[in-house]
């Protein structure tokens, strides 16, 4: 099914008797598959691609919202619109707002039984400070937030021809298969808006619409398309064609390719702090401007950053790169890697060396801490006389002036504030180091302490 079929039966499946879809809706109700006609009607080339944005930016928020507002900047950009003057851009968007998605019966247009519906493309819409605004109905956005919807499509290609997007569109859904099925040609013609007389004849239809539209799909994504043909039986009338590729490397590009674009000016706008003039000039140079020279004066601009070769402004220099044509060498590449390297073993060689200090660090503290408990339980041990003889001793120590500074303390006033952290572990391991020096000129640990003197 194509997709302006899934999205349009989307839209319509709550005309639907039971819950169930239109496409399983009675015969009555014309809306089967068999005789299903959708079309979007009043919307050219241009048009389309400004319904594809909007739509995505839709898409992308999950819930239901009564506006939609996006950075103008972004909003021209995504819609790759070369053009600076506005009003081309409100063409597009009365266009959008005028064109709408129908269901009706195609063989039995006069019939007054046979349901018929449309839904206009877009709401409301303004352009205000900096800001693209828009409204789209209820019903639309259910069909648009729809995950089984392949509506969105992809926005990196930008057609010339209208044949060209509408048949690229119509592909989409195949794409996992790369073969579509047989269309008849009188489906095709509708599909691709071409009910001129010239183009009843099959080799009018296929040098002007069909051919074009299938070089310009090769020419402009890659994809390189093969149509074949079956002649009406019992007659030398071609009555069906069908289309078939060698991949299905494009499959994803209807989503990816808008992500990859949103992303690119995100990076641009945020990240390098490009202005509106210098986006104005990639936008309508974008045939020279492409994304992969687009990415490589991205990558040369960070690498020059992060070498300090930039001293004024990131953006100017992002344009010059890429005015210029500036790219990373595959050598200059390898020095990059190198650097970073060097730098990771080294940034591991210092973390490594910080773990070393800090542990040596806590085995200091803790040894500390055990010297002190052993200081001040022979300290206890003493008569107040010996405890203020050493209080005196500790106040003479060298270190003893800059603890009492730290503490805003005079010298003297440090015997008073031995229950001070910052006092007490060097009271106590200053105690512990003479019980050490007694016990070693008496040979045990009974402590008189003053003996030495």
């Amino acid at each position: 099914m194509d997709n302006s079929r899934q999205l349009a039966l989307v839209l319509f499946e709550s005309l639907a008797p039971e819950g169930r879809g239109v496409n399983e809706a009675p015969k009555a109700l014309g809306f089967r598959r068999s005789n299903a006609f959708v079309r979007i009607v009043d919307l050219s080339l241009a048009g389309r691609r400004l319904i594809d944005v909007a739509y995505f930016l839709a898409a992308s928020e999950p819930e239901f919202k009564k506006e939609y507002r996006v950075d103008y900047g972004l909003f021209k950009w995504l819609l790759a619109t070369t053009s600076d003057n506005r009003a081309h851009v409100k063409k597009l968007i009365r266009e959008a707002q005028k064109a709408a998605i129908e269901l009706n019966g195609p063989d039995e247009q006069d019939d007054n039984t046979i349901p018929w519906g449309a839904v206009p493309l877009m709401g409301s819409a303004f352009i205000d400070n900096g800001e693209f605004i828009f409204e789209l109905s209820e019903r639309l956005q259910k069909a648009i937030k729809n995950p089984q919807a392949s509506h969105l499509l992809s926005l990196r290609y930008v057609f010339k021809s209208i044949y060209s997007k509408i048949l690229y569109d119509r592909l989409q859904p195949f794409m996992d298969d790369g073969l579509t099925p047989w269309f008849d040609l009188e489906s095709l013609r509708v599909w691709l808006e071409c009910d001129k007389k010239t183009y009843k004849v099959f080799k009018h239809f296929r040098g002007r619409v069909l051919d074009v539209a299938v070089n310009e799909i090769a020419d402009v994504t890659g994809l390189k398309i093969v149509m074949v043909t079956q002649n009406v039986p019992g007659s030398k009338s071609i009555g069906h064609v069908r289309f078939k590729w060698e991949d299905s490397q494009h499959k994803d590009d209807k989503n990816v390719a808008f992500v990859v674009l949103r992303n690119t000016y995100e990076i641009l706008r945020t990240e390098f702090g490009l202005n509106q003039s210098e986006f104005e000039e990639i936008t309508k140079n974008r045939t020279v401007f492409t994304d992969e020279r687009i990415q490589q004066a991205i990558e040369y601009t960070r690498t020059q950053a992060t070498a300090k070769k930039i001293r004024i402004r990131a953006g100017g220099y992002f344009m010059k790169a890429l005015r210029e044509g500036y790219l990373i060498g595959s050598i200059d590449k390898q020095i990059k890697e190198q650097a970073l390297e060097t730098e990771e073993i080294s940034r591991q060689s210092s973390k490594s060396k910080t773990a070393r200090e800090a542990n040596a660090d806590k085995e200091v503290t803790a040894r500390q801490h055990k010297e002190s408990l052993l200081g001040w339980e022979a300290f206890n041990l003493l008569s107040q006389e010996e405890q203020n003889g050493l209080k005196n001793e500790f106040c003479k120590l060298p270190t003893s002036p800059m603890i009492a500074r730290r503490l805003n303390l005079t010298i003297e006033e440090l015997t008073n504030h031995l229950s001070n952290p910052a006092v007490s572990t060097s009271f106590g391991c200053f105690v512990a180091n003479l019980v050490h020096k007694t016990a070693k000129t008496q040979g045990d640990r009974s402590l008189n302490l003053f003996s030495q003197k």
